[in-house]
């Protein structure tokens, strides 16, 4: 009698009711805890990533040691299960769903810091932009201001000293004149991004032995919306067609 008695005191009998009870109280315990962390990791983890998610990692292994503990201990005694299996079934399914619930937060936190490193790349470059004014200038040119000889054929290149805004950057910006009468050129500009260069291309030959001014006034501007300081103007001198005998044949 005396030692049935001792057996009670060492494995005392727990319900089914009680050890469902246990359940509940330990899942909700590992939420609030859960909560708790995420809400202090995540303010960690705008300051340090590695420190965040390697203290994260380090408390999770502790609590799931100690829940799993705390719901195994009473079932283990309890003998409301026989087959111990059966216990570790039921841990395998907490543990599952806490897992899950922890990669649920990851995944949430993950897409929110990628959304917010976008938007802090584009408030980065919408600062830059806004914050630039220095005026662009032309930085090269081609053909050379007061060349001679020029081909008849040449087309006309600008290169800019920023990157430019391709809408001011038209037939009335960029102007191909002849000098003496003072006749516009008809042609079409076309700028090439990766270079920073515009070019004017003739719709037809230039006159020989005659002098072309270029023009590209202080309407061009760049990205930032700077407008250059002040017209850029060159001339140069096209040179007469060669001749047939320079060409080829007999």
């Amino acid at each position: 009698m005396i030692i049935q008695n001792a057996a009670l005191l060492v494995a005392p009998k727990i319900g089914q009711t009680t050890v469902v009870w246990i359940l509940i109280a330990a899942t909700l315990l590992v939420l609030c805890l859960l909560i708790l962390l995420g809400i202090f990791v995540w303010k960690k983890t705008e300051r340090s990533q590695q420190f965040g998610g390697n203290f994260f990692v380090v408390i999770f292994g502790i609590l799931a040691a100690l829940i799993g503990f705390l719901v195994a201990f009473p079932l283990l005694i309890s003998g409301v299960f026989k087959d111990p299996t059966q216990v570790l079934a039921l841990l395998t399914a907490l543990f599952g769903t806490i897992v899950g619930l922890v990669g649920t937060f990851f995944g949430i936190k993950t897409s929110s810091d990628a959304r917010q490193g976008a938007q802090n790349l584009v408030n980065n470059a919408v600062s830059s932009i806004t914050s630039d004014t220095t005026p662009p200038t032309v930085s090269s040119v081609s053909p050379l201001p007061k060349a001679t000889g020029v081909s008849p054929g040449t087309s006309v290149t600008a290169t800019f000293s920023k990157d430019m805004d391709t809408a001011t950057i038209t037939k009335d910006t960029f102007k191909l004149v002849e000098r003496r009468t003072n006749t516009p050129v008809l042609g079409k500009v076309v700028y090439d991004p990766p270079t920073n260069a515009a070019t004017f291309r003739p719709d037809a030959d230039l006159k020989t032995d005659a002098v072309y001014q270029v023009r590209i006034t202080a309407d061009v501007k760049d990205k930032a919306g700077n407008a250059m300081a002040q017209e850029d103007t060159w001339e140069f001198t096209v040179g007469s067609a060669p001749s047939p005998s320079t060409t080829g044949g007999a």
